[in-house]
């Protein structure tokens, strides 16, 4: 090989003397010289930092305390010089983005991926891209009322992509993440305490993680590496297959409420279908629902009803015989949350908030078709 005809690619590409192009953005808009200087005109740029109790457009999160009723919506912002993102809390739903009616807010400077209220009101989890888990407080006897964070823990090497609470006794947390990792966590020190962690849980990216409502040591988790897992945390080998070898990835896993559904478990998938399947009789789909011709985002439970959100603007209704009763097709964009509202009386309709991303915001009532 002949050395002597080598070029040094270091200096070939490197930035010319030559090139002074404008340094402030009036000169830059004057100039002929340097037509193309996006990337100029873009580091030029200055970032704007997202206002005090001002959400980002892109709503994609919302939570509800399990006693009082307090909201928290969190939203991001995909599209500006700097990516970040932010939430807001209300003492009630009614209270859903009036200003003057916002309890605390907090800017982020991560995306925020994974939002989730304890068992205790006055607590609540949240996951972000970097990886994080924070566990924030909005006041206590001690400190009096006020937002605050107790702690934070960056054990997970991907983005944040799923966490939900035990709902018994237990204050435990489970999260996951692209890297196909579950932790769990607890929290009833005042601080995150990790407590066990699962570093290959899945092949792939887990897309969600749902715990039993009734059970403290039972979870299923779903991956892009097109399965689902039953954990039950009390085994010293916890997870098992719940579905294997499905035929596109799963994106979302929700577990139905034990006294209507009899302990089924709905799972979304990429190809916008919902499926159910019976702890007891794993890799069996026992009823499959075609949503949408896209990938199903969230589903979600409420009592005889749920509802089915995709990567649509679309969000369709069902009750417990999996018939379709309602479509909301107002949204402009992605519909990413559902807020429901909180009733005991049957007879009362159903209502209920949804978020999405160009700032939507929806109020919303079921109709009526029991007379049909």
């Amino acid at each position: 090989m002949d050395y002597s005809r080598r070029v040094d690619l270091v200096s070939t590409y490197a930035v010319p003397d030559t090139y002074q192009p404008p340094e402030t953005l009036p000169e830059l808009a004057k100039s002929t010289d340097y037509p193309n200087t996006n990337s100029l005109h873009y580091r030029l740029t200055k970032a704007v930092p997202l206002p005090e109790k001002k959400l980002p457009p892109f709503l994609d999160l919302a939570t509800v305390s399990r006693e009082s009723g307090n909201v928290i919506v969190a939203g991001n912002n995909y599209t500006g010089r700097l990516w970040e993102g932010g939430f807001c809390g209300w003492d009630a739903t009614a209270d859903l983005f009036q200003e003057e009616k916002i309890s605390f807010s907090h800017r982020c400077d991560a995306i925020i991926t994974a939002l989730c209220y304890t068992l205790d009101d006055a607590l609540f989890l949240l996951g972000n891209d970097r990886g994080s888990i924070e566990l924030w407080s909005t006041g206590n006897a001690v400190r009096g009322p006020g937002l605050y964070m107790i702690d934070k823990r960056n054990e997970h090497i991907g983005s944040i992509t799923a966490l939900d609470i035990f709902n018994h006794t237990e204050r435990t947390v489970i999260s996951g993440s692209v890297d196909g990792c579950i932790k769990l966590w607890d929290y009833s020190q005042g601080d995150l305490q990790s407590t066990g962690t699962f570093a290959h849980a899945h092949l792939g990216a887990i897309t969600s993680v749902a715990t039993d409502c009734k059970q403290d040591a039972l979870a299923v988790s779903c991956s892009k590496d097109q399965s689902a897992l039953l954990w039950d945390f009390r085994e010293p080998k916890p997870a098992v297959a719940l579905y294997d070898k499905h035929d596109v990835p799963f994106a979302t896993i929700r577990w139905c409420d034990e006294g209507v559904w009899n302990r089924l478990v709905a799972i979304g998938d990429e190809m916008g279908r919902v499926h159910f399947i019976d702890t007891r009789q794993p890799n069996v789909f026992l009823e499959t629902i075609p949503c949408f011709d896209r990938k199903v985002h969230q589903i979600s439970f409420h009592g005889k009803h749920f509802a089915v959100l995709g990567n649509t603007p679309e969000v369709k209704f069902f009750d417990d015989k999996s018939k379709e009763i309602q479509v909301e097709n107002s949204a402009s964009n992605y519909v990413r949350d559902i807020v429901w509202d909180a009733t005991n009386d049957n007879d009362r309709p159903i209502s209920c908030t949804l978020i999405g991303w160009d700032s939507y915001v929806k109020r919303l009532t079921l109709e009526d078709r029991a007379a049909e």
